[in-house]
């Protein structure tokens, strides 16, 4: 029963009401209600302070409620361990990664497996601030996002693992200049395919845009990397993207092009993680084994042609 309770109560914080509580929880709200009442009473404290159409969480329900997240937390992950043990694996990584980098992903993957075992993994893309959020409420062991935006607190464990490289690119057909690098006047006159406003790979872009004094033609604004890919590869479009965002391998037969971008400023991309947080041995020797891969290389040698190395 006091499980139920906690399940009961974590809910109740989510759905800001009883009712909706109650539904969620597939049980009826005077029996949610009660729930709720024993274990205040199991307690000795008051964790819901009832009004007549609203209720708040007292100071001691707040404290209850971090200890519920808690126990839940670790039930759920001790299910997951018992599952991977029956499924004769060594654990589970769960990772937080940003559009522009999620084609890191099975590059790392495959190092951890190599390194540390068979495992399972749980990958969300998702922003950088929600990458700081799940960090925070324990959702994720690490996350891979951009260095300037990682919090500066002491409490979180940064490593930089490569400076990002955003290139223009265009299918081999569209009439691009031959030299290796393109001013930002000669890209603002293109028809672009871009990343929204909100995403900061954009606002690295636009801030090129803006030193350079143009208004880039941005045709298509899109938060999702597969529609751009799809665009471009109509050969309607060109976009300016991070290398790492492109797919590893082009299908068909039309090709990409890729230009650098003159006195551009890129970002730089790392792994983050909460310090001093008891973590399994699995999840730490998966960290290890992810901050010691080269991605400089490794980004070069899947995503380039050697004749489209940008300087």
């Amino acid at each position: 029963m006091f499980l139920n309770q906690l399940y009961y109560l974590r809910e109740l914080e989510r759905q800001k009401s009883f009712s909706k509580a109650a539904e969620a929880c597939h049980v009826s709200q005077p029996a949610l209600s009660r729930a709720i009442r024993q274990l205040e009473a199991d307690l000795g404290v008051t964790i819901v302070e009832r009004k007549r159409k609203a209720f708040t969480l007292t100071e001691e329900g707040k404290r209850v409620i971090r200890w519920a997240h808690d126990i839940l937390r670790g039930i759920t992950e001790l299910r997951q361990d018992a599952s991977l043990a029956r499924q004769g694996l060594s654990g589970i990584i769960r990772i937080g990664v940003i559009p522009t980098a999620v084609h890191l992903i099975p590059l790392i993957l495959q190092d951890i497996r190599k390194d540390a075992g068979p495992c399972a993994s749980a990958v969300q893309v998702i922003p950088n601030e929600d990458i700081i959020s799940k960090l925070i409420s324990k959702e994720i062991d690490f996350g891979i996002m951009y260095t300037d935006q990682m919090p500066q607190a002491n409490s979180f464990e940064v490593r930089t693992l490569y400076a990002e490289h955003q290139v223009l690119a265009a299918v081999d057909d569209f009439e691009l200049p031959l030299q290796p690098e393109i001013t930002w006047e000669e890209a603002a006159t293109l028809p672009l395919a871009l990343l929204t406003k909100g995403m900061h790979c954009r606002q690295l872009i636009d801030t090129g845009f803006q030193i350079a004094g143009v208004t880039p033609n941005v045709q298509m604004e899109a938060d999702s990397l597969e529609l751009i890919h799809a665009e471009l590869m109509l050969g309607n479009v060109v976009t300016i993207l991070p290398i790492a965002s492109f797919p590893l391998r082009i299908s068909g037969e039309q090709k990409l092009q890729k230009r650098a971008l003159q006195g551009f400023s890129p970002g730089s991309i790392g792994l983050c993680r909460m310090k001093d947080e008891p973590i399994t041995t699995f999840a730490s020797r998966a960290w290890d084994t992810a901050v010691a891969i080269d991605y400089a290389h490794a980004i070069e040698k899947s995503c380039l042609n050697p004749v489209e190395a940008v300087k």
